[in-house]
């Protein structure tokens, strides 16, 4: 028999669907925060670079792009249920927001981390900037990522 699972549609309406459709579901929401990461990761990419100038036009629509893809991406991996597919999107926003420089949004995004596998993975790909604490499983930003420049 396969597992139920009640799904709140809307407001007031609540749809049921199987273990697997939920699964399925929550698999195609992170792969489309994986998808909104990789569309506007030159973006942010342009927003991190050392000649980034907000002041300009072009750096100005880089940076909208920039926050309406993290804003985006971080409202759809919030709604997840499944904590590997959840942690697995926050991951791909939280590379995003590396890339842009963004240290106070990829600090808050690595904190909300809890999968074991994707927090190793990110102190591997981000050592510099985040260490997985003993104390409390979360992962919290080093000394050097203080020195990190703030988003322009």
């Amino acid at each position: 028999m396969p597992l139920i699972r009640t799904v709140h549609a809307e407001p007031g309406r609540e749809v049921s669907m199987s273990e697997e459709e939920w699964l399925q579901e929550e698999n195609a929401l992170s792969e489309r925060v994986t998808m909104l990461c990789q569309m506007y990761g030159g973006s942010a990419k342009n927003v991190g670079s050392s000649d980034f100038s907000a002041d300009d036009e072009m750096g100005q629509h880089d940076l909208n792009r920039y926050e309406k893809a993290r804003k985006e991406a971080l409202k759809i991996a919030i709604l997840l249920k499944d904590a590997f597919y959840r942690d697995s999107a926050l991951h791909c926003v939280l590379d995003m927001c590396m890339k842009a420089n963004d240290l106070k949004f990829a600090t808050a995004i690595a904190k909300a981390i809890t999968v074991e596998t994707i927090q190793d993975a990110i102190v591997e790909q981000h050592g510099e900037f985040f260490v997985l604490s003993e104390r409390d499983g979360r992962l919290h930003p080093t000394a050097s990522a203080g020195l990190l420049p703030t988003l322009k």
